[in-house]
This record gives C-alpha cells, sequence and structure tokens, in this order.
C-alpha cells in the first residue's frame, strides 16, 4: 500500500476517533442504561449495553458513511469552498474542545425513552464535530480514504462501547475524565491544524 494513503488513514483515524471521544461518552452511556438495568451487579447489564450499543453503532455507521462519501456534493451544493469549509471546521472544533476540557461530562437533557440513537450515537458520539470534519476531510484525502478511516475509528471505538460498562467499572470516571482531557487538547490541535491551512489556502498568512 502507498504510505501516503497509510499516512491519510492514520490521521483521518486518529482525528475522528478523538473527535468522537469515546471515553467521554461513557459515563452518559451508562447513566442511561443504569436507569433501566440497576446496579451493576446484575447479569443483564451486559445484555442491555450490547443491545444498546448495537443499535447506536448502526445510526453511527450510517452518519460516517453519509457525510464521507457525500460531504463533497454538500459543499458543492452550497458553493462552499475547501478553505472556507477548512476555518469553519476548525472554529467549530476549537469550540467544541474547549467544551471537552472545561465540562467534568457530556450533559444530555434526554432522560427517557429509545436513547441509542439519539443522544448516544448522534450527537453524543457523532456531532456536528464530527460530521464537519469528516466533510473536510472527504475534500482533503478523498470520499473512500476517509470512509476507511472514519470505520477505523469506529472499529477503535466500539469496543470501548460494548464494554463500557466494565471500562467504568474497573477505570473509574476520574481516569476516563482524564482520558477525555486528553483527547481535548488532540481535538484542538486539529482544529488549529485547519486553520492554520484554510488561511493558507487564502493567502492571508
Amino acid at each position: 500500500m502507498d504510505p501516503s494513503i497509510v499516512t491519510s488513514l492514520v490521521t483521518v483515524a486518529v482525528s475522528i476517533f478523538a473527535i468522537m471521544d469515546p471515553p467521554a461518552a461513557i459515563p452518559t452511556l451508562i447513566s442511561y442504561i443504569g436507569v433501566l438495568g440497576g446496579d451493576f451487579g446484575k447479569g443483564d447489564m451486559g445484555r442491555l449495553v450490547a443491545r444498546t450499543v448495537n443499535k447506536a453503532s448502526i445510526a453511527m455507521l450510517l452518519l460516517l458513511t453519509l457525510f464521507s462519501l457525500f460531504g463533497e456534493y454538500v459543499l458543492k451544493l452550497f458553493n462552499i469552498s475547501l478553505e472556507a469549509l477548512r476555518i469553519a471546521g476548525g472554529v467549530l472544533l476549537m469550540i467544541i474542545a474547549a467544551e471537552m476540557l472545561l465540562s467534568k461530562e457530556r450533559p444530555e437533557e434526554v432522560k427517557s425513552g429509545d436513547f441509542a440513537v439519539v443522544p448516544i450515537a448522534t450527537p453524543l458520539i457523532v456531532g456536528p464535530g464530527t460530521m464537519s470534519t469528516l466533510i473536510v476531510y472527504s475534500r482533503i484525502y478523498g470520499p473512500l480514504v476517509t470512509l476507511a478511516g472514519a470505520y477505523i475509528a469506529f472499529a477503535m471505538a466500539y469496543p470501548l462501547l460494548r464494554y463500557s460498562y466494565l471500562v467504568l467499572k474497573y477505570l473509574g470516571p476520574s481516569v476516563l475524565q482524564g482520558l477525555a482531557k486528553f483527547m481535548s487538547i488532540i481535538v484542538a490541535s486539529i482544529a488549529v491544524e485547519l486553520l492554520i491551512s484554510g488561511l493558507r489556502g487564502l493567502s492571508l498568512i
């Protein structure tokens, strides 16, 4: 395989994984499931988590596929330049990184009902930051490379979500919050790179 393609895949996969930030989503995911499953000691907790995560995963894969393959058409439809999208995406990601850094967990308002798709799949994991980044990357690296990288990111995120009740039980909320803070630094770095590349494209720096 061409080394440049491998580098692009790694860049997309790491970026999308960091923006999805599954460690930060685990406490919220378990808090929803805990309403149905009760304490962690109950034997059906694993089944409830598996059922919820599998359902959420279908929605996540559909969203990742949609924005990876058709992001180019969205840009053409609204006549948006790549430079403008890079700057806008960088600003959005910087805001998301600041929220990730300052908040203790991801707050959600939905407290009942079918939460696997909303808010777990979106906007908790595949949110505006992920969607906008996929659109930018589909222009930079091409739709197929972006889609492959997004699927790799999903493959890394799925085990954390599938076994989230064990991760939370053994690592604890404080460790997960620490991982989330680290992810926020990665997202902020991606935001700066997008801003710089967009400004260079407009010959402003």
